[in-house]
């Protein structure tokens, strides 16, 4: 089978070395001119977990998994409230959890396939139309694409979803609420730091600071915003956290500052994306394109894995019906994803409270979910892979 993918990010890597180990051809369509480095720290469990030990990847994640010490909390002067140790809260999850960041989970994964598919960086799709028999997809450069199946993991505003959805209402879900991260450079930060990861929250904004490798450290920034965006430029993004956490004591002024000079800044809006359904005709969809949890959630690397993973192996199941192969990917996953969204939703004003008494509840209930004796009734809303 000749498959296109559009987007070269978690999801789309892990569905082309699923389909390449397959024996099928596989197309990688990516509008950067490279794979991404940007991005922030990420929690990885669950069916992902599961996907990477099937892949084999298991020892490659553990060399890119950051040994934090601890996770704390501040009071926004900076000092500190509590501390809880990095080793209880893998426990919860039985120790099958990684924490790495985002873009270095990419280049494990651009590793696997970069010599198995094709790569065309820097263009973009621009028509799809189908004839029957094939799908052909028109690229920025005007190129042409001829394949059997088209497969959009271009995120949560995905071009292939224009192009092929346009009588479905809009899809995405805007939860209220932006982020923004970026790398700082300066190793002076980390006499400022331990190995821990540091959060200083007020209502609706919080800030979190962390050390990477290469004598780095990573920052996170969350806050409520009343309205969706759209587009914003890095100097407009700049102002708005300004204006969020200009007013913050411990280190926030000194990290606003070296956002100006950051080269991997990120910014963008917290969103859900509840696309009813996932296929049409010989299109498709996986990851933050049809599946978009959210941030908040932790878990949108590791469902992009599963979602390509199962993909795969609806695919291999069907090799000769194109529509049985999507229409049990699809029933496989769906619905599950529809519970972590509503979850997610729900996490949300718990993971960033709107006033001192909710983060006094969040913060106690944080706690006391590492002690002995009530681990066992903590629960992370999560999925396993379909069998």
């Amino acid at each position: 089978m000749n498959v296109c993918i559009v987007g070269g990010g978690i999801a789309g890597l892990t569905l082309a070395y699923c389909l390449s180990e397959s024996g099928n051809n596989v197309t990688i369509v990516e509008k950067s001119p490279s794979i991404r480095t940007e991005g922030y720290m990420i929690d990885f469990f669950g069916a992902g977990y599961d996907v990477a030990e099937k892949l084999e990847i298991i020892e490659e994640l553990r060399r890119i998994h950051y040994p934090i010490e601890s996770l704390a909390f501040l009071k926004p002067s900076g000092s500190e409230k509590y501390r809880i140790p990095y080793q209880s809260l893998r426990e919860l999850l039985n120790q099958r959890h990684f924490n790495f960041m985002r873009g270095d989970l990419e280049k494990v994964l651009y590793e696997k396939v970069r010599e198995r598919v094709m790569f065309r960086f820097g263009v973009s799709p621009e028509q799809i139309q189908e004839d029957g028999e094939k799908a052909n997809v028109s690229l920025s450069d005007g190129t042409k694409l001829t394949c059997d199946l088209v497969v959009g993991a271009d995120g949560m505003r995905s071009k292939v979803r224009s192009l092929t959805c346009k009588d479905e209402k809009e899809p995405i879900r805007y939860m209220g609420y932006y982020t923004a991260a970026y790398i700082i450079e300066d190793p002076a930060f980390l006499e400022k730091i331990d190995k821990s990861f540091y959060t200083c929250s007020e209502p609706n904004r919080q800030v979190s600071v962390y050390p990477i490798r290469g004598n780095k450290v990573a920052t996170f920034f969350l806050y409520r915003y009343p309205k969706q965006q759209g587009h914003v430029q890095k100097e407009e993004a700049l102002e708005q956290l300004n204006e969020n956490f200009g007013h913050m004591n411990w280190i926030v002024q000194d990290l606003l500052e070296a956002a100006k000079e950051a080269k991997d800044f990120y910014f963008d809006e917290v969103s859900q994306v509840e696309l009813p359904k996932w296929r049409t005709g010989k299109v498709t969809f996986v990851g933050n394109s049809c599946q978009c949890i959210s941030l908040l959630a932790g878990q949108g690397a590791s469902m992009a894995m599963a979602g390509a993973y199962t993909l795969a192996k609806s695919l291999e199941e069907y090799p000769n019906d194109l529509e049985a192969a999507l229409t049990d990917y699809e029933r496989s996953l769906h619905q599950d994803i529809v519970k972590l969204q509503k979850s997610a939703r729900r996490f949300a004003s718990f993971f960033l409270p709107s006033s001192w008494w909710g983060i006094f509840v969040r913060d106690a209930l944080t706690r006391v979910s590492v002690w002995p004796g009530v681990k066992k009734f903590v629960n992370f809303s999560t999925v396993r892979l379909p069998k």
